[in-house]
Parts: C-alpha cells; structure tokens; sequence
C-alpha cells in the first residue's frame, strides 16, 4: 500500500467514529470516481482532497487533502491540483487543511490550506507533477493518532486553527 492511501486509511480509523453518517463523505476518490461524481451532480470539478467530512454537530463539511512527503521532504502534486487550488485557480474543492507523513512513516503533518497558498502560487512547473516546499506554518506529531486528533479539533473549529510556527527539520528540506 502506498504510504499516502495508508495515512489516509490510518486517520480515517481514528476520525471515522466521529463523522456524521448523514452528511457526505468521501475518501480517497480516484479521478475516475470524481469524474463520475461531477458527472452526476456531486461535485462541480473532479479535482478534490482525499478526505471529505462532516463532524457530527458541524454544518460545515470539512476537506483535507493527504499527502507522502519525497525523501527530501518534498510534497508532490499534479499539475491539476496546483491549478485547481492555487488562490487564483478555478478548483470548486479546495482543501481546508492539509496532513501528510514522513517517508519512514514516523512523522505527521498537519497546516492550513492558507499558509500553503503562497507556496502553490509560487510555483511556474509545469510538469505533470510538481514538487513543492512545505509551508513555513506547520504543526508536527510523532503518531498518526495525535494527528487525528489535531484533525479532529481542527475540523470541529470549522475554521483555520492557530497551528503555531513550528518549521520542519532545515536539513530535510
């Protein structure tokens, strides 16, 4: 399994008994699976983060896109994505938040979809996939289940925590 659907697996594990059945969730849509959710209504583009959730007393869902950093750190996006999610692009599901694991699988992540915007508009790749920096505003857990409860409080908020200015290790980067 890749390390990116296992952290989604993992945290959706340890959120799932909090989500409320009654409202949409989606996880991990692949594209075709989007496609076919734009094409029946659910969603107006087919570029969306992998977990989609509603806390049981929220109104307000929440987006979350996962990510497996590079062994430099690095997280790795399709150009479709940059596009989409970039303050000026056209995405209608742009992510709230953020998480992402380590290469090794031993270090968590979690920030603001608006901490990482200046990255993504800094970005002129191209390419089909773009490696970008993280954001210098982050938080950093040691277990997936102090992620998930960062993610959850996070999504009960409904709106940007206070993530604090911890950086990732310089020499990763």
């Amino acid at each position: 399994m890749k390390q990116e659907q296992r952290l989604v697996a993992e945290l959706y594990r340890y959120i799932a008994p909090f989500i409320d059945a009654s409202k949409d969730v989606y996880v991990s849509l692949d594209g075709q699976a989007a496609l076919l959710g734009v094409q029946a209504g659910h969603f107006v583009d087919e570029t969306i983060p992998d977990l989609w959730f509603t806390i049981i007393g929220n109104n307000k869902s929440s987006h979350a896109e996962a990510k497996a950093l590079s062994p430099k750190n690095k997280v790795l996006l399709m150009q479709s994505q940059l596009q989409a999610w970039k303050t000026s692009g056209v995405g209608g599901h742009k992510p709230d938040f953020w998480v992402a694991v380590s290469n090794t699988f031993d270090t968590f992540y979690l920030w603001e979809h608006a901490d990482f915007s200046p990255v993504l508009e800094k970005s002129r790749n191209m390419q089909k996939t773009v490696s970008l920096s993280l954001p210098s505003r982050i938080r950093t857990f040691g277990t997936v289940i102090e992620l998930a409860l960062a993610v959850l409080q996070r999504a009960q908020q409904g709106a940007p925590a206070d993530v604090g200015a911890n950086t990732p290790p310089s020499a990763e980067l």
